[in-house]
């Protein structure tokens, strides 16, 4: 029988040290020769990411980091070959962002040339083409940023393609006659519309480019070539994202007519999709928030077979060769997991796995709910119910309410131990997919166009309002959390709302205007459509900023920055800060040198999870056991 206890105060056998060292971050894998590999991202090795073999273990000894700064957020930042019978590892350091090459258990050697001091090259989306590396490059000088797909050679650099702002996806027909790869411009988002283009190879350059797909209210992704010359991708035409087909002479056909999400959002490169199998077949994912699987299609008749396993939420990055497929995927009981697919049973076993630093009688039960607003229209959001084998709430227990970054992003229905941190301690989670999420098709991931700041508000106010009407929660001990676009959200919420106690902003922007005009490239013009051009809509800005409204803020706020933030500099942070301090508002302010748009590091998680914790506790009036 369970004891009672008040919520907050459960003894939990998870530990902020055990959260960070168990948060291995894993989205790549290749087959490489007959071995698999795959990275992780290490927050017990000051965040370093390193390149791991099936069969010989770490590939790259400390310091060497494979992480790529593209875009900022980054993405797939090595690749495997065989060549000459040995396996080599292509990869970008993080220190220098060049390209590296080694063989396995040898010194790696750059094959891109230093560049001067006031001037920033970097590299993603590596493929090889003959006895070049072929990829995508990002150059900062003298304020300008420029992207190309370049060929790389002994540090010797040709431009294949330098006529768009932005580059993804780089891939060479099975003839070796073509590229095609993916583009788009400002202001246009990769979620908001996008072109494929194809060009012929000839003695190593590009001719004849034409654009076979997309547009500007058409998000296309992805493409691979099967054979034949044709060409496989995914698009949002039919207002979810599925997959089509384009053939030689140009036809396009709609292979998959799902109401539900083949694609996902492009905030980092290297995602891979679709998967042409040597049979023809293809192997891609698909499926709700809440149950995204792992599928087999027969391109010519649509045909669809799911692939039996226990994880429901498979990263669109997939890889296959010798007869077998990759991928990783997550569960309301696994984190991350690697599982290998036999192609010829369609049964999956796992090739690797995060072991959870808990027990699974610990485990929440993440599940999607559904809120209504007002005007009748739905929102989604997963619960986490806060959970523990010896103890049940001696009260209604507390709520605490996470708004995703993006915020053209979604969270899954997927164990998390940064949730399992506060669910084992009695605190509930519900983490909300407000209008704007992908996931749920391009309507609802359009509700933001010129509404960011109202309709995310309102809906994270719906999901709370309806959970209080339940009865399960105690209406006075709503909590808020949220990261950058999700931070934005959090201010927002707390200078229009008397509804939470306290609330913890990471990295959060608070100033709209400061936002479009003091952040990186890539999401230099995201506001345009989510607010209104800049300087022309100045007015709107500072409505929709929170720091406008900070007059109003009354509710004990905690905040987390990274120094080196620039997707967020830190005077957003350091703007509400001010205002807490003048205000004589309860909170606290911690910064982290050597972070940025996320923290990486374990010393960094441990030291904001405990702070976080211990903020609630303070307000609410429970003592942690923080272990």
């Amino acid at each position: 029988m369970k004891s009672q206890r008040k919520p907050g105060s459960w003894p939990s056998p998870l530990t902020a040290e055990m959260l960070a060292q168990s948060g291995n971050d894993n989205m790549w894998s290749q087959v490489v020769g007959n071995d698999v590999w795959w990275d992780e991202m290490r927050p017990s090795e000051e965040g370093r990411t390193l390149v791991v073999s099936r069969q010989h273990g770490d590939l790259l000894k400390a310091p060497w980091n494979a992480s790529t700064q593209v875009h900022e957020y980054g993405g797939l930042s090595w690749l495997g070959v065989v060549r000459d019978g040995k396996s080599l590892l292509y990869f970008v350091n993080k220190s220098d962002q060049r390209i590296y090459v080694t063989e396995v258990g040898g010194q790696p050697l750059p094959i891109t040339p230093v560049v001067p001091e006031n001037e920033i090259h970097r590299y993603a989306e590596l493929i090889n083409v003959g006895d070049e590396i072929w990829c995508v490059r990002e150059t900062h000088v003298a304020g300008l940023v420029t992207r190309a797909l370049v060929a790389v050679k002994e540090n010797v650099i040709r431009v294949l393609d330098s006529s768009s702002q932005f580059y993804s996806h780089p891939r060479i027909s099975q003839d070796a006659t073509q590229l095609s790869w993916v583009c788009w411009e400002h202001p246009q988002m990769p979620w908001d519309g996008t072109e494929i283009k194809v060009a012929n190879i000839s003695n190593g350059a590009l001719e004849n480019v034409k654009v076979v797909a997309g547009g500007l209210e058409e998000s296309c992704l992805g493409p691979e070539w099967g054979k034949d010359g044709q060409l496989f991708y995914i698009s949002d035409h039919s207002g979810w994202w599925n997959l089509w087909s384009l053939d030689k002479s140009g036809k396009k056909k709609q292979i998959t007519s799902d109401t539900s999400e083949w694609g996902f959002p492009l905030w980092w490169l290297g995602f891979r999709f679709i998967q042409v199998l040597e049979d023809g077949r293809i192997l891609s994912s698909r499926g709700p928030v809440d149950a995204r699987t792992l599928v087999i299609v027969d391109p010519a008749t649509g045909k669809c077979v799911d692939i039996d396993s226990p994880l429901t939420n498979f990263e669109p990055s997939i890889s296959a060769g010798n007869g077998k497929a990759y991928a990783f995927g997550g569960s309301a009981t696994v984190t991350s997991e690697l599982v290998e697919v036999d192609l010829g049973t369609l049964k999956a076993t796992t090739v690797f796995s995060n072991a959870s630093p808990i027990d699974a009688k610990f485990f929440s039960s993440p599940h999607e709910i559904t809120a209504t607003r007002a005007d009748g229209r739905k929102v989604y959001a997963i619960l986490h119910p806060a959970n523990h084998p010896d103890f049940e709430p001696s009260e209604k227990t507390p709520l605490m309410v996470v708004v995703h970054g993006g915020p053209t992003a979604h969270s899954p229905a997927t164990l998390s131990m940064k949730y399992s941190y506060f669910t084992t301690r009695g605190i509930a989670v519900v983490d909300v997919n407000y209008g704007g999420s992908t996931g749920y098709g391009r309507e609802y991931r359009n509700l933001l166009r010129g509404t960011w700041g109202i309709v995310d508000r309102e809906d994270v106010i719906a999901v709370v309002d309806s959970l209080i009407a339940e009865g399960s929660v105690d209406p006075k001990k709503i909590l808020i959390r949220g990261g950058s676009a999700g931070g934005f959200t959090v201010l927002n919420v707390l200078v229009n709302s008397n509804h939470f106690a306290a609330g913890a902003t990471y990295y959060g922007v608070a100033d709209c205007a400061a936002l479009a005009t003091d952040t990186h490239d890539f999401e230099s013009r995201y506001l345009d459509s989510m607010i209104g051009k800049y300087p022309e809509e100045a007015a709107l800005y500072a409505e929709r900023s929170p720091l406008t409204h900070a007059d109003r803020l009354s509710s004990p706020l905690i905040i987390f920055q990274g120094l080196d933030d620039k997707v967020v500099p830190p005077a957003q942070s350091e703007a509400f800060r001010d205002v807490c301090v003048n205000k004589g508002i309860k909170h606290e302010y911690h910064a982290f040198e050597g972070e940025g748009h996320g923290f990486q590091k374990a010393s960094s998680i441990i030291t904001s999870m405990e702070a976080e914790m211990k903020f609630y506790g303070e307000v609410l009036g429970f003592t942690p056991e923080l272990g």
